[in-house]
């Protein structure tokens, strides 16, 4: 079990941001942390990763105590054994998709799980490219390879597919999806796309204005009862005598749904 509790305060973009989190985390589960831009979302993944230091509150992780105030105990990032994927990616310029992935990594490394890594994010090919050579969405394979590979025990990623298309998106939801399934780890999505959620996370911590709102399944928060709920990707409404017909993208399909009277 992963639980944690945390207080910061803070100023940004001239406002204050009065943070409030309490949840406890499955291990080898997917959670995502889903809210409006300024919900805090950033800053609950900056403090669990050791980035941004609380004002009190505590962290532990199984046994292992990550963050306690009340001890004046806080365990260096670089001692918490995670991985951590950005909207930048943060590769290394100067190094190849080989050497970028392979960076971390000790001399017992596991070569069978780093090919399988390879091989589920398609960079076979890819292998002796610089950084600069790639596209975003194979950068972003990249930096997901490279986080994954060294099995973290918590893997934090910040809003990792906000900039990629949607064909793109699906894509490295699946390479997620099976990155995870592969090695078990325990991940937190930063998201604020629905449809992101109900495909990759088992459970939902609801944010906004810095406090947690509600949490549970992505069924239970955002599905009311005996409705069906169908997400995906807005692409067009519009009239049809009495009715509005919405297409929506969902799974790299187009659906047509009729909204009831």
């Amino acid at each position: 079990m992963i639980a944690f509790n945390l207080n910061k305060k803070f100023y940004s973009s001239h406002k204050e941001v009065d943070i409030r989190v309490n949840a406890q985390l499955e291990e080898g589960k997917i959670t995502a942390i889903y809210g409006k831009s300024g919900a805090g979302k950033t800053s609950v993944l900056r403090m669990l990763a050791g980035l941004l230091k609380p004002d009190k509150g505590m962290i532990t992780v199984g046994n292992d105590s990550w963050y306690d105030h009340k001890k004046n105990h806080q365990t260096k990032p670089n001692k918490r054994n995670i991985g951590m994927v950005f909207q930048d990616y943060a590769l290394f310029p100067n190094m190849s998709v080989l050497k970028n992935i392979q960076y971390g990594l000790n001399s017992d490394r596991n070569e069978e799980l780093v090919n399988r890594i390879i091989e589920i994010s398609d960079l076979g090919n890819l292998l002796n490219r610089m950084p600069s050579q790639l596209s975003g969405g194979q950068q972003q394979r990249v930096a997901l390879a490279r986080a994954i590979v060294r099995k973290p025990r918590l893997l934090l990623l910040d809003e990792p597919l906000s900039a990629l298309d949607t064909s793109m998106r699906t894509k490295l939801q699946e390479e997620i999806l099976a990155m995870q399934n592969l090695i078990q780890t325990t991940i937190v999505l930063v998201s604020h796309h629905l449809p992101e959620v109900f495909k990759l996370a088992d459970h939902v911590l609801v944010m906004d204005e810095g406090q947690l709102i509600q949490q549970g399944t992505p069924s239970e928060v955002f599905m009311n009862d005996g409705e069906t709920q169908l997400t995906g990707e807005l692409i067009s409404s519009k009239k049809e005598g009495d009715q509005t017909i919405l297409k929506l993208m969902v799974e790299g399909k187009v659906v047509s749904v009729q909204l009831p009277k």
